[in-house]
């Protein structure tokens, strides 16, 4: 599979572009806003072909599809004008500037009969996936209860209250509807303080009671997420995104976390974060016809999310 990247900054040339490889997937082109940084990125990856416009790239170069990885009121025009030329899009969270533009992106997309791929690369990491397929298991039962903690800092300096939520907390919002689905009856609390500390208490459709913490004033260096989820006699956590533990009703507990000094695939960072596995996952939903876990409608919702929480934290 042969793609485009539109987009070369550090999270794309570190997190991203560095990934496509192991996913099968071969970078053809690259695109940025000044030429010079397109043509550092294709020499950095093996690619020949360069542009500082998107729609001149679409229309020289023969894609399978193209990785957008741009500041959220940039990914809108990009990913229409490929919706256009049928051409599928991996696009970074959030893939759009609002909640409204992402559902009128879907509907876009969804009409031309466009995969587009939203990369919340938790929604892949192997642990919250283990953790997934544990909590559909029937003796598992209906959830209950489900807590989830993101905590990095400081970050005042860098983004106000709502970029902040819109750029780091979204993670845990899009995985508390990847866990328990849509959430309601929300209620927010902000600290006070030149960081930012939010929490938001939430029931999903089915009852479970859900609460979200989200901090700057921990530690970049140390300790910054952790989920925990209760079924019917069972529970479990996931600390750090590396490790899940399964709880049943009796001893003993099982513990999974990759064997780092082992060098394959499932051990390393990329799957670890769920990088890698969104983008192999970008190919299979292109190449196989899988479906698509992470799509713009969905991608819209956690948005909306996301919105409803700022809003009531800034009436704090």
């Amino acid at each position: 599979m042969r793609v485009g990247a539109i987009g070369v900054g550090i999270h794309a040339l570190t997190s991203i572009l560095p990934n496509l490889p192991g996913a099968g997937i071969t970078l053809s082109a690259t695109c940025a806003r000044h030429l010079a940084r397109a043509e550092a990125a294709s020499a950095r990856f093996g690619c020949r072909a360069a542009f500082d416009d998107a729609e001149r790239m679409l229309d020289a170069v023969a894609l399978d599809g193209v990785v957008v990885v741009v500041p959220p009121d940039q990914f809108s025009s990009v990913v229409r004008a490929c919706i256009r030329r049928g051409v599928p899009v991996f696009a970074e969270k959030p893939a759009a500037n609002d909640a409204a533009e992402a559902a009128d992106l879907a509907a876009e997309a969804a009409e031309s009969g466009v995969p587009v791929v939203v990369g919340y690369m938790k929604r892949f990491a192997g642990a919250y996936r283990l953790a997934k397929e544990l909590t559909g298991k029937p003796e598992f039962g209906a959830l209950t209860m489900g807590s989830f903690t993101w905590s990095m800092g400081p970050f005042a300096d860098r983004f106000d209250m709502r970029d902040w939520l819109f750029e780091n907390p979204v993670h845990h919002f899009d995985l508390a509807r990847f866990f328990f689905g849509e959430l309601e009856d929300i209620h927010v609390q902000r600290g006070k303080g030149t960081e930012h500390t939010v929490a938001a208490l939430a029931t999903s459709e089915s009852g479970a009671v859900v609460n979200i913490r989200a901090n700057t004033t921990g530690s970049w260096e140390q300790h910054n997420e952790a989920v925990e989820i209760f079924g019917e006699g069972h529970s479990l956590f996931v600390d750090n995104i590396d490790t899940c533990t399964w709880r049943p009703p009796a001893r003993p507990e099982h513990t999974w976390r990759p064997n780092y000094t082992v060098p394959v695939a499932l051990n390393m960072t990329s799957a670890t974060m769920g990088f890698g596995p969104e983008l192999e996952h970008f190919r299979r939903v292109v190449t196989e016809g899988i479906p698509n876990e992470s799509d713009l409608s969905s991608a819209a919702a956690t948005l909306a999310l996301t919105s409803q929480i700022a809003e009531q934290a800034l009436q704090g």
